[in-house]
């Protein structure tokens, strides 16, 4: 169950899954709850949905990642190693993808870096 704090026009401003003063309760079907998700679509379906949003939190997740590495609340070596692997990977192709050009890709046996390197 969902609960939605409505403005004085009526439309939905705010979702919580647990009752506050003022909230009624609302299914998640509802059109006016998937309008406030910009979930427009009459055939929505919550599978799809989350396919799609999947390279969205991927970045996100990469991002969190590398803010923690950055303040030294986590050393990127802590992570497991095909982790480590992946989100280098991932890292690599972004910055080929942001740059627009070719990278030159140092041969190596392995993507790992050393505590002292930075991301």
């Amino acid at each position: 169950m969902l609960y939605a704090i409505r403005n004085d026009a009526g439309r939905i401003i705010s979702l919580s899954e647990t009752p506050k003063p003022g909230a009624e309760a609302v299914d998640i079907k509802n059109r006016e709850v998937l309008e406030f998700l910009s979930i427009n679509d009459e055939e929505f379906s919550a599978e799809k949905f989350l396919e799609q949003s999947d390279t969205g939190v991927s970045r996100i997740f990469e991002d969190l990642v590398d803010v923690l590495v950055g303040k030294n609340l986590i050393m990127f070596t802590d992570l497991p190693a095909a982790a480590q692997k992946k989100l280098l990977s991932r890292k690599l192709a972004r910055n080929m993808n942001r740059s627009g050009e070719e990278v030159e890709v140092k041969t190596s046996s392995s993507f790992l870096i050393e505590d002292d390197d930075t991301l």
